[in-house]
């Protein structure tokens, strides 16, 4: 299975619309390729340790005690070395360093001596990670499919008014994923998320409930009701 990518704007995010921007002015124009970019498509992230009797996942050759275990112990280690300053090096994955945040100030020395460099508010901000160079070079063997996912920039209201009222005219209420394949699957998942945060925020609909299970019927005057 090939590697999915949606489209990105530099200094724009996706769903973001600049004046008398339209797709068919943009679609050739030079400079406005220059400024996409492919952008790895939303995916959940897999518990490593969870694996699944599936053609998909890859059988552990440790029980699962064992290798949360053997995890543990080696984040100890790591917490135990790098409390240290030093760098931690995993055979095969990578190497693993601190990043360091925070200001520089000039204190005076108590017997007025001198001055010296002191730092304000220094504190270990990230983890910095290097992958394997093997690891790295099979990575970038992966397969990535050439076709973007949810590749259109922007909609029309219009297009947004017909689809939405064709989608209450059998429904009720409706959920993220509905509005998904209305729109024929067209969209990322983020951009039907700001979709839909807009309509609410304008009026047109409103959400029952929350998180994933929220669900948006809409108001008297739009879409058909």
């Amino acid at each position: 299975m090939a590697i999915r990518f949606t489209i990105a704007k530099r200094g724009l995010l996706p769903i973001e619309k600049t004046e008398n921007e339209t797709t068919e002015n943009h679609m050739t124009d030079e400079q406005w390729l220059r400024s996409l970019r492919p952008r790895l498509e939303h995916r959940p992230t897999v518990d490593a340790v969870e694996y699944q009797d599936s053609s998909s996942r890859l059988p552990s050759l440790m029980p699962k005690g064992e290798l949360i275990a053997a995890l543990d112990t080696l984040q100890r280690v790591m917490l135990h070395e790098m409390e240290k300053g030093n760098a931690v090096l995993l055979p095969g994955i990578g190497t693993f360093r601190l990043s360091l945040k925070g200001g520089i100030e000039v204190k005076e020395n108590s017997d007025k001596s001198g001055a010296y460099y002191h730092g304000r508010d220094v504190h270990v901000d990230d983890i910095l990670f290097t992958p394997d160079r093997e690891l790295l070079q099979q990575v970038r063997r992966f397969p990535v499919d050439q076709s973007p996912y949810g590749q259109v920039f922007h909609m029309d209201d219009a297009k947004i008014d017909t689809t939405l009222t064709e989608l209450f005219a059998t429904h009720d209420t409706v959920t993220h994923k509905d509005v998904s394949f209305a729109f024929e699957l067209t969209l990322t998942h983020k951009r039907i998320t700001t979709l839909l945060r807009r309509l609410v925020c304008e009026g047109s609909l409103v959400a029952l409930g929350s998180g994933s299970q929220t669900r948006y019927r809409p108001t008297p005057g739009h879409f058909g009701r």
